[in-house]
């Protein structure tokens, strides 16, 4: 890949359970097999020594974390017995570190109670290991304090759910509560993972970003429902500085919901080969899903409406319901520079956009404002292909600010008070426009 190709002018409420009910419950009503039958079809195969594709292996060594009589308690499955009890106290991270630190080499699974456990720090997750809800399972985080953010407001500071530090592990079932912490805090936050499969949660009341991923390979974020968010709903980025924008590559983010963010709903940043499919996401600050940057992926077959939130210090263009960009505040130092630090070789295809600002946009966003001109040449989004979109009731169906070598193709556009915009060159040049339909209703 030529980096100079973008530079060229050619270019319910829940009570305890006992241990009884729980362990004797789980094989036959919530199902160890139904776990596993669940990750092997995320996996796309049924076990076996295959290649990372998110998730571990089921495994014999299984560990059970519930609630009994004011304690939190560990029960191992392969020997029956109860390994660690401790007074339930906002402490629930200690018994499921418990836990997790008894997973064997070899992967094993955590199940976790159809409980509410309340957390007053986060839980480590390693290599080869599977936490699994049981159909009610509530991770509860705790404030530690509060500051003033990002949006001058002050706002209630808390602190990871689960941390995922290791490769072929996966988070299914839970639902995380943030009980109104927005800030510094994820319910679930993978870091170096290779192999990651996040699927079948719900996030509700806030975190700053609620399911991140941070310089991780082979990542699968799948059927989930993120309401809420304070920044992001799913993303690469981190809410610490140390995680913020680490590079991420094969990750597959599909058919989840999210709603209700002040930034972007999804945003795969720094990310490449990469597929964002089948989504719904809605009521959005900023665009709905962003690739700032990202390089050769799919956005397919997604519906992105009512970008109704006020935005926050909104880009040049407005916000729209998808989104690739060049943006200097996105890039890391390892990339920064090279062929990655802009969006490139991506296909738009087949999305519902309606009621954004803008329904498609392509632009760059240098730091300083003196820069645009410059920047919106030669560090533009280039190799890009939008078809097949339905784009309605929009200020601007399709946006192109800046752009190289693009192709905007056979989509249909009803209703926009603007139904194409194609700024001059030598900002946008050679973006090829065949056989779109408008209609003005």
């Amino acid at each position: 890949m030529d980096f100079e190709h973008a530079r060229s002018t050619a270019a319910a409420p829940l009570g305890a359970t006992s241990r009884r009910s729980f362990v004797g419950g789980v094989g036959a009503a919530t199902g160890l097999g139904s776990v596993f039958e669940r990750v092997a079809s995320h996996r796309g195969d049924s076990g076996g020594d295959g290649p990372r594709n998110g998730g571990p292996n089921p495994s014999g060594a299984t560990y059970h974390v519930y609630r009994s009589n004011g304690k939190y308690r560990v029960a191992s499955g392969g020997k029956g017995g109860v390994e660690f009890t401790v007074v339930a106290d906002g402490n629930a991270e200690q018994a499921f570190q418990y836990a997790f630190d008894q997973v064997p080499a070899d992967g094993g699974t955590v199940v976790a109670d159809a409980d509410e456990f309340r957390f007053g720090g986060p839980a480590v997750l390693g290599d080869g290991t599977l936490l699994t809800g049981s159909g009610g399972t509530r991770f509860v985080a705790s404030a530690t304090g509060s500051r003033v953010g990002f949006t001058e407001r002050e706002l209630d500071v808390g602190h990871d759910l689960i941390r995922v530090r290791g490769d072929d592990a996966a988070v299914t079932g839970i639902e995380f509560d943030a009980d109104d912490t927005r800030l510094d805090n994820h319910a679930v936050q993978a870091e170096d993972c290779d192999g990651l499969l996040i699927a079948d949660n719900r996030t509700v009341n806030g975190f700053q970003m609620a399911l991140s991923f941070a310089g991780c390979e082979n990542v699968v974020v799948r059927g989930n429902e993120v309401i809420d968010p304070n920044w992001y709903g799913i993303t690469s980025r981190g809410a610490r500085d140390d995680l913020d924008l680490q590079r991420s590559t094969d990750v597959l983010v599909q058919g989840n919901r999210v709603a209700d963010v002040t930034f972007n709903n999804i945003a795969p940043y720094n990310v490449s080969n990469f597929g964002v499919v089948g989504n719904l996401c809605y009521r959005g600050g900023h665009s709905l899903i962003a690739c700032s940057p990202s390089q050769q992926g799919t956005i397919v077959g997604n519906v992105c409406r009512d970008l109704e939130l006020e935005p926050i210090a909104a880009d040049p263009g407005g916000e729209a319901g998808l989104e690739i960009e060049y943006k200097e505040t996105h890039l890391s130092d390892a990339v920064a520079g090279t062929d990655d630090e802009t969006s490139l070789d991506v296909t738009v295809a087949n999305n519902h956009v309606e009621n954004c600002g803008v329904g498609f946009i392509s632009r760059t966003v240098p730091v300083d404002e003196a820069d645009e001109p410059e920047y919106r040449q030669t560090k533009r989004p280039y190799s890009f292909t939008v078809t097949g979109n339905a784009i309605n009731g929009c200020d601007t169906g399709i946006l192109i600010r800046s752009g190289a070598d693009g192709v905007v193709a056979t989509n249909a556009l009803r209703a926009n008070d603007a139904q194409i915009d194609i700024r001059d060159s030598p900002f946008a040049e050679n973006v090829q426009t065949e056989l779109n339909v408008t209609r003005d209703a």
